[in-house]
């Protein structure tokens, strides 16, 4: 799993104020452990190429209206991109078998340290050459390999590579086909200059980009914080209020968590997926309404936060309210089930 840094904002509208409003009542049972989907809420799942990643897009089907396939990433020069693995062009073909469209997911991980570079991003972005064999890259992806679009999820990045990114995407958008889509990942930041900050010069992206996927988890996580949300709903909404103050609501996607985080009293704690969680909290599990999630504290001490298919309704239902163009799920192999309501 990867994790999103916080920052924090003011401002909230009616529509984004539903995140709390729509929490729900506390209980420790909850309901039937599958997400549902409003009408009219558009849903995309991540989804890291593999046998689990096929046997959810086949249960989640019903729901899902993009799989965004993740797994390409920059080369540590910034000079191009790996093609995509067999995995990735099965589970490609399952959407589209399906007839779910697919986004290519493209990333600036250092596979070496397994987290997002900033030094690999500003190698592409900063290097005109650079940018145009990327954009090659996937264009070839698109047209040879049949993805419907692309994603670009470039994190840990400055306000010196906005202008840069800006570049990228305008040229990626004039060698794409029409028809392709440009979506972008945005890590979430509780301030309008908070996305400026962070490398996303959203006024000047709009002109290229078609939607924004705000990734609102990764508050807290055992490998980076004390326990607490994954990704709770107090801090969503300042988020997506920052965010809405620069972009359009109809272009933005609400990324929730599909996963939660341990925090034990001895030793390094992990991620874990919501039924690991369900069955080790057992009756400790406690609905906390104000955060949208389950929290539980284990006999040995153990502090468990995570995130399922009741706080993925309860976003979903939020996003409707904001008028919201969708939800977006990382990732479906390891989340709850997912159904239209």
């Amino acid at each position: 799993m990867t994790t999103r840094s916080p920052l924090r904002l003011l401002i909230a509208s009616a529509g984004v104020a539903a995140l709390l409003a729509l929490a729900g009542c506390s209980s420790a049972g909850g309901p039937a452990n599958t997400a549902e989907i409003p009408t009219g809420v558009a849903f995309e799942g991540y989804a890291v190429a593999g046998d689990s990643a096929l046997k959810a897009l086949t249960s989640d089907s019903g729901a899902l209206d993009t799989v965004a396939i993740s797994g390409v990433s920059l080369t540590s020069e910034g000079g191009g991109v790996a093609a995509s693995s067999s995995d990735a062009l099965a589970l490609l073909a399952k959407a589209h078998s399906a007839k779910k469209k697919a986004e290519l997911v493209v990333d600036n991980i250092d596979a070496s340290k397994g987290v997002y570079s900033q030094a690999i991003a500003t190698k592409m972005l900063s290097s005109e050459s650079n940018r145009q064999f990327v954009i090659a890259g996937l264009a070839g992806e698109v047209e040879h390999g049949g993805y419907d679009g692309v994603q670009l999820d470039f994190e840990s990045l400055s306000a010196s590579n906005s202008d840069d990114l800006v570049s990228f995407a305008s040229e990626l958008r004039e060698t794409l086909p029409a028809k392709a889509t440009i979506s972008m990942a945005l890590t979430a930041q509780t301030s309008a200059s908070g996305y400026l900050a962070a490398g996303y010069d959203l006024a000047k992206l709009t002109a290229s980009i078609d939607r924004f996927v705000l990734l609102a988890y990764g508050e807290h996580g055992s490998s980076f914080s004390e326990a607490g949300p994954v990704g709770g709903l107090p801090w969503a909404q300042q988020a997506l209020a920052a965010l809405l103050t620069l972009v359009p609501a109809k272009s933005v996607d609400l990324a929730v968590a599909g996963y939660g985080s341990t925090w034990p009293t001895t030793g390094k704690g992990g991620v874990i997926s919501p039924a690991e969680a369900r069955e080790q909290a057992g009756s400790r599990a406690n609905w906390v309404s104000a955060q949208g999630e389950w929290t539980a504290k284990l006999a040995d001490g153990t502090v468990l936060w995570w995130s399922d298919a009741r706080s993925l309704t309860v976003r979903a239902n939020a996003a409707k309210s904001a008028g919201l163009h969708g939800v977006a799920l990382w990732q479906i192999a390891t989340a709850d089930p997912v159904a239209n309501a």
